[in-house]
């Protein structure tokens, strides 16, 4: 059921994530010609919305699935081994919860492992037992968009600004253009973390209130 949700999570999140990409498509082509701004016309707008909804999604769907899940936990938690979240649930996130009662939720599900790789497996396991509570997926589809937005923008902090170079941009503009998606990648994979966090947390406090079964 779980994987089953998991899919219809990233199903909703797919109209923001080509909206992001949209948003970036067209803030590049503003760097390259700024008169587009004022001299649109109401068919090219017309053509961009076509353009947009035809190709979009299948360029971010290709883009978003590319990725293993660990390389864009690794992009969010900025960790090279044991990036997933829930390797750090027993011994850092559930400590710092105060809506967690670590004796409760020890009684409900047994001892706590210390081991990364151990932690996210047991986590795991109690998450596929409350994937449809709504807390607990509300989280779930709040961290699997920003992570997503966020392993889109990473790579533009570099192919933006040297598309924009290799047409002859001028530096300012290339260099405006690195720092707007820096800015971008980094708030994205902030709130990737911070969602991430919750979702684990959110998981354990369901178990910590009462033995699920």
């Amino acid at each position: 059921m779980s994987e089953t949700l998991g899919a219809s999570l990233k199903r909703q999140n797919m109209k923001w994530l080509v909206l992001l990409a949209g948003a970036d498509v067209l803030a590049t082509f503003l760097f390259v010609a700024p008169e587009l701004a004022r001299g649109v016309t109401l068919t090219e707008l017309g053509v961009g919305r076509v353009l947009s909804t035809a190709v979009l999604p299948v360029v971010v769907l290709l883009l978003v699935n590319v990725l293993p899940h660990e390389v864009k936990s690794s992009i969010v938690f900025w960790k090279v081994q044991d990036a997933l979240p829930g390797c750090r649930a027993f011994t850092r996130y559930a400590p710092r919860d105060q809506r967690i009662d670590m004796t409760a939720l020890k009684k409900n599900v047994g001892p706590f492992p210390s081991e990364p790789a151990e932690q996210n497996a047991k986590w795991y396991k109690l998450y596929k037992q409350v994937p449809t509570e709504p807390n607990v997926r509300d989280a779930h589809r709040n961290f699997l968009l920003y992570r997503d937005m966020a392993a889109l923008s990473l790579p533009l902090i570099v192919l933006v600004p040297v598309a924009l170079h290799f047409v002859g941009i001028a530096g300012g503009a290339v260099l405006l253009a690195g720092a707007l998606f820096l800015i971008q990648y980094f708030l994205t994979a902030l709130s990737a973390r911070w969602s991430g966090v919750r979702f684990v947390c959110n998981v354990l406090a369901v178990h910590s209130i009462r033995k699920v079964r």
